[in-house]
């Protein structure tokens, strides 16, 4: 006898019998009869196995009207259950929330409602359902739960409002119904700044502010309208997030030139600092991390963005909590114009950090080999010959990358060419060790011996001749100044003894005229 003419009691009795659900549907489906009769009674199978957990919220999801009224009817609980939500924003947690969260439509709120369902439910602090609808952009949803008693302001376990959500999103029209409704555009949720964990938060990637810090962190398309609507509503450009930064920092570090004019426009403070003593212009004038890539191809340092902050009265000078001013932020950027601005700005050309390595932007602008900012630091008063907190000057701190240039060019605007540092190596020290120079090197750079030209053919196709060589311009360049190789460090050690270490290094074939080539 085949399944769709068994007796029904049969077919009930079979069914009773099977565990899996996925038996129970292929049985279902063996005639239209047996799928009437079976439906309920799988229903009732998953409401005994699992709760709600499962397939009232699969109904929900799919806008199954008919499957959940069938639930409630055999005794499900709209209150309870849970399953996992995936949302778009990321100021919600991935953890489980209940059946109202993945409503879709009036009719089957309505349904939960009347079920007993809490409009304002936010299990694990996830947010409520109206979280959920300003997650999907559903306005007319979100229109309808604002109806039924939804909470406009409540906060999520992040600090987040949907106001929040919609903001960071960038979703305007939701945005505006909630603005409409009596959402708080400056709601910031709370936090003890002094007892917040930063790894935690850097690990996590969260961060807590208002809207418009959420905002600001949006591609112009979207961001720049974003914060217009929240700024004409109120925003308050005094309210910090988590890391005391203002509305400014973030425009200033991830926004174009027309979005952080707006922010002036509307009175910002320009010198206000966060958690880490930095203000707005830091923000303009700081080299992105490589992991810290802001949307719409927005790039940092600008140069118009930091001109735009000096002219609303940026400081050039302010030091940040690590001693660190603008002007050596991009002391070792390859472009010196932004150098030059802070420069004709009133930025101080000599400030050294704190610390044991106390550093001047001519020294970090040496050490990165940017010759341009080194030249431009010289123009303007920076001292040749300022020390680090061990005791190197600029010209101990050249390096391959640096190059003989920058030497010359130090040596030119007058610097000391046997200053020692605090163990009692002279640059020519460094440059011997360094380089693995050797006494041949030195003798015949003495006697004027000229060395081959970094780009010529035969080094091209020699990777360690051309750094050699590199190294070799530099202790010529140090010679040709007078600097001595007797001169002797702290150990006792001259430059040609450290050099007599290194003869198995001697490559007669770099001089112009010895060895081969």
């Amino acid at each position: 006898m085949l399944f769709p003419t068994l007796p029904l009691e049969i077919i009930l009795s079979i069914a009773d019998n099977l565990d899996k659900e996925k038996d129970i549907s292929l049985l279902m489906r063996t005639s239209k009869r047996n799928y009437q009769l079976l439906l309920p009674f799988l229903y009732a199978h998953n409401l005994k196995k699992y709760g709600s957990r499962s397939a009232l919220i699969w109904c929900v999801d799919h806008d199954n009207e008919t499957g959940v009224k069938l639930f409630l009817e055999l005794g499900a609980d709209a209150t309870k259950g849970s399953n996992p939500y995936y949302p778009d924003s990321k100021l919600l947690p991935n953890v489980p929330v209940g059946p109202l969260h993945f409503a879709k439509s009036d009719d089957m709120v309505r349904l939960l409602l009347d079920a007993g369902a809490d409009v304002n439910d936010s299990p694990h602090q996830w947010g409520t359902p109206l979280h959920g609808a300003a997650d999907r952009g559903d306005v007319s949803l979100a229109k309808f739960l604002l109806e039924n008693g939804a909470h406009v302001d409540v906060p999520n376990a992040n600090a987040a409002t949907p106001l929040h959500i919609a903001a960071e999103l960038g979703d305007l029209d939701m945005a505006t119904l909630l603005l409409d409704t009596g959402a708080d555009v400056n709601a910031c949720g709370s936090f003890d700044i002094n007892t917040y964990d930063i790894y935690e938060e850097l690990n996590n990637h969260e961060r807590r502010g208002t809207a418009l810090h959420f905002a600001l962190l949006r591609k112009e398309d979207t961001g720049l309208p974003m914060a217009k609507l929240l700024l004409d509503r109120g925003a308050d450009l005094g309210r910090t997030d988590n890391d005391l930064a203002t509305p400014l920092h973030i425009a200033a570090r991830h926004c174009n030139q027309s979005t952080v004019k707006l922010v002036l426009d509307h009175g910002a403070a320009v010198n206000m600092r966060d958690r880490w003593g930095k203000t707005p212009l830091f923000g303009a004038v700081e080299q992105l991390e490589s992991f810290g890539f802001p949307p719409g191809g927005i790039k940092r340092p600008d140069q118009d963005i930091t001109k735009l902050l000096l002219d609303h009265g940026a400081l050039a000078n302010i030091r940040d909590d690590s001693g660190v001013t603008a002007l050596f932020q991009t002391s070792h950027h390859k472009d010196s114009r932004i150098a030059r601005l802070l420069l004709d700005y009133g930025a101080q050309a000599n400030p050294l950090l704190g610390g044991d390595d106390s550093r001047s932007p001519l020294h970090e602008a040496v050490e990165r080999g940017v010759e341009a900012t080194v030249e431009l630091l010289l123009s303007r008063g920076a001292q040749v010959d300022e020390k680090t907190g061990h005791g190197e000057t600029c010209l101990h701190l050249v390096t391959d990358s640096s190059g003989p240039a920058i030497t010359s060019l130090l040596l030119h605007h007058g610097a000391q060419v046997d200053r020692k540092d605090t163990s009692g190596f002279t640059a020519l020290h460094r440059i011997v060790v360094r380089g693995h120079l050797t006494k041949q090197d030195l003798l015949l750079l003495k006697q004027g011996t000229l060395v081959k030209t970094v780009d010529s053919e035969a080094v091209l196709v020699d990777f360690g001749a051309h750094f050699r060589l590199i190294r070799l311009a530099i202790a010529k360049a140090l010679l040709d100044y007078g600097s001595d190789f007797n001169i002797k460090d702290n150990k006792g050690k001259s430059a040609i003894d450290y050099a007599m270490e290194n003869e198995e290094s001697f490559r007669p074939d770099l001089f112009v005229g010895q060895g081969s080539g």
